[in-house]
């Protein structure tokens, strides 16, 4: 495993599998930028990172498709997982968007992590995220974002982490938002437009008794219950 940092950046990628596939064992951190149309037949992105000390970003300003996931990312190494996206973000039959900070087998544990994101589709979720890492996990929405056949937003912190704040636009579901906060901070969710449940909650959010704080503060909520709230 080599000492430096894993870095691309491109513009129109397409591959029959993987639009971009990046897999980093080193110490360094993993970076991967995009400035058009990246389209793979799994996924339009899938990055990992192992056992390393460094971050994992990605920032996409264009489009990116995969016929599963649109992008995929998994950090097992030291640092933290941010996603930043300003175009369109589609997984075509399962997530749009599927982050996790996770634990290898004896290795580092992953720090926070960030979703900035813009438009987002999937056919399962919109937004998975499952935060096992040892910091918050933030997600923050500033588009459309679609779930068909489960959530719009999955919001997943373990035990080992801290604070869960959700910042989402619109957002449209089975359930719109789900949102759980095993870590040892407050449960924060904000919306600024419109959330809605199709078959199940527009917006529910569950705090374990390790959690502090449950904060919710929404625009236009529709659901079975629009708002189910667990402290």
């Amino acid at each position: 495993a080599s000492t430096g940092d894993l870095t691309i950046n491109a513009a129109n990628t397409e591959g029959g599998t993987d639009g971009i596939y990046a897999k980093n064992y080193g110490t360094g951190a993993l970076g991967i930028t995009t400035t058009g149309t990246t389209t793979g037949g799994v996924n339009g992105i899938k990055a990992a990172n192992y056992f390393g000390t460094g971050a994992l970003s990605i920032t996409t300003t264009g489009t990116t498709t995969g016929g599963v996931n649109g992008i995929k990312a998994v950090n097992s190494g030291g640092g933290a997982l941010s996603i930043t996206t300003t175009g369109t973000t589609t997984g075509e039959t399962d997530k749009g968007i599927r982050a996790s900070n996770r634990q290898y087998y004896d290795g580092p544990r992953g720090t926070s992590l960030t979703i900035n994101a813009t438009d987002t589709t999937g056919e399962t979720q919109g937004i998975f995220a499952d935060n096992d890492g040892t910091g918050a996990l933030e997600i923050t929405t500033t588009g459309t974002t679609k779930g068909t056949t489960y959530e719009g937003i999955y919001a997943n912190n373990s035990a080992t982490g801290t604070s869960l704040k959700i910042t989402a636009e619109d957002t449209t579901g089975t359930q719109g938002i789900f949102a759980k906060n095993s870590g040892d901070g407050a449960l924060e969710i904000t919306t600024t437009g419109t959330t809605t449940g199709t078959s199940s909650n527009g917006i529910f959010a569950y705090n374990t008794s390790a959690g502090t704080s449950l904060t919710i503060t929404a625009e236009d909520t529709t659901g079975t219950q629009g708002i189910s709230a667990i402290n």
